[in-house]
């Protein structure tokens, strides 16, 4: 039997990696979902060529471009992209235990069941289905992203200022330059870097880039439970992901430098009123997410439940380069659950040790190379209320801890700059993102219902949100399931 098993969840693998089709992306866009966001911050926001001879302006502003990513909105925008790939393709799925657990009666020579409860969508029970017991599974959830560590993600809350490139030098005539269509000419400007923003003053000049963004992915999950023995389950979990991810930035030029030569940096060659333009990016994924080994065991016996352990093995293969998994985690946890009447409870902690790594490829690479994905500390905790035989209700909290994954907090950040040659040195202050040490810490709630409408078919339908603001904040996530005890 459990040869049988194994070969129906390798063909079902073999069927739905086959038939899944590759990544696509919108015209312009990179190759890799992960790139998306520093492609479109750090090298798209450029300005135009100069209608008349003289210095170019034009990659100033992109710290790629000109090669400089020592400059601040280089680490912000990849850690802020870093944080964005940890959550999305970590994203908690729906338990993949049947709802049905048994246990055979030698002296009725039958299966009888072991508890009145369906047990809880997301966390997990001690008890076990019972040997030689089957369960096929399939569940669906759609979640879409709101904010991000308190800020909106849709309408441009979220702000990171690039910096002019250290480039120049002033030359024998003097003068701020020419550049996106400005002015310029023999005196001006020459391209030999000082090592400072204040000479020629134009460096002093920033570009404010608001970002909006909208983020959603569709899980759906085929899973296959079986019973070893009365105490011991083993299961497989196969995700079918789409990931699409749509970015605008509003892209401001601050000319804090240059108010007295508005042809110096501009969006439109000659016009110097072309302060504001939008850069847009956007791409999607649909693939075999990571696939999930399982293992449980039950180790005590309790009234309507007990004490186990188990082990989640999840395999790298998905596609990180485009959000569809996370590149292996193994997670080892405990369970202990129990009750009686109509009210069961149970808790979960857990540990997940991650062997993968943020992509590292492309413009990734060369912003910085692998970061590793962080290990986490998990816990749940909730309760089953059986209403009657065929309807159990069921509330959870849920707790992820990052560790040492860092977090970004807004601060006021001073921006220097002189307005000509010789001049003082003045201060201007915006908030921006700064990057902190330390874990983060997500809790997510969740309540749904199970009915079970006629034989061994169960029905679940359920909603998972966010608790904390930290981090990234998703809407409301509708799940819903069907499963079938054999």
């Amino acid at each position: 039997m459990a040869i049988r098993c194994s070969c129906v969840v390798a063909s079902l693998i073999l069927m739905l990696a086959a038939a899944v089709p590759a990544p696509a992306a919108a015209q312009g866009a990179p190759p890799n979902l992960a790139e998306l966001l520093p492609d479109l911050i750090l090298r798209e926001i450029t300005l135009p060529r100069p209608v008349t001879s003289g210095l170019s302006h034009v990659a100033h502003f992109s710290p790629i471009d000109a090669d400089e990513l020592d400059n601040p909105a280089v680490g912000i925008v990849r850690s802020f992209n870093t944080l964005m790939l940890m959550q999305l393709s970590t994203f908690p799925l729906g338990s993949p235990a049947g709802g049905f657990t048994y246990r055979f009666d030698e002296t009725l020579g039958t299966f009888t069941r072991t508890t009145p409860s369906f047990g809880p969508v997301f966390a997990e029970r001690a008890v076990t289905m019972g040997r030689n017991r089957f369960n096929a599974g399939f569940s669906y959830q759609h979640t879409t992203y709101r904010s991000f560590e308190g800020r909106n993600l849709g309408d441009g809350a979220i702000k990171f200022y690039l910096r002019h490139e250290e480039c120049c030098s002033s030359g024998s005539g003097g003068g701020t330059g020419g550049g996106g269509g400005g002015s310029g000419g023999g005196g001006g400007p020459v391209v030999t870097p000082n090592d400072t923003r204040f000479d020629p003053p134009f460096e002093g000049d920033l570009i404010e880039a608001a970002l909006s963004m909208r983020t959603s992915t569709d899980t759906a999950v085929f899973s296959l439970n079986y019973g070893l023995t009365d105490r011991w389950d083993i299961g497989v979990l196969v995700p079918l992901v789409h990931v699409s991810l749509e970015a605008d930035v509003q892209a401001t030029i601050l000319r804090l430098s240059t108010s007295g030569d508005q042809l110096t940096h501009t969006f439109e060659a000659g016009n110097p009123n072309a302060t504001e333009k939008n850069f847009s990016l956007g791409g999607s994924a649909t693939g075999l997410g990571d696939v999930v080994l399982r293992s449980q065991y039950r180790v005590l016996d309790f009234a309507g439940g007990g004490l186990a352990g188990g082990v989640d093995v999840r395999m790298p293969t998905g596609d990180q380069n485009n959000l569809l998994g996370a590149g292996g985690q193994t997670k080892m946890f405990a369970i202990v659950s129990g009750g009686r009447g109509r009210f069961m409870q149970h808790a979960n902690f857990g540990y997940t040790a991650t062997w993968g790594s943020v992509p590292n490829v492309g413009l990734l690479a060369t912003l910085g190379g692998a970061t590793s994905l962080p290990d986490e500390i998990n816990y749940a905790a909730g309760v089953e209320l059986v209403v009657e035989s065929r309807l159990t209700i069921v509330g959870d909290v849920l707790g992820r801890s990052l560790r040492d994954a860092g977090r970004l907090v807004v601060v006021s950040k001073p921006f220097e700059y002189v307005t000509r040659n010789g001049g003082p040195v003045q201060t201007a202050n915006f908030d921006e993102f700064d990057p902190r040490p330390g874990n983060l810490n997500l809790t997510l709630g969740t309540v749904g219902v199970k009915f079970n409408p006629k034989g061994n078919l169960l029905i679940s339908a359920s909603v998972l949100f966010p608790v904390s603001s930290s981090g990234l904040k998703s809407r409301a996530t509708p799940v819903i399931g069907v499963d079938y005890a054999f």
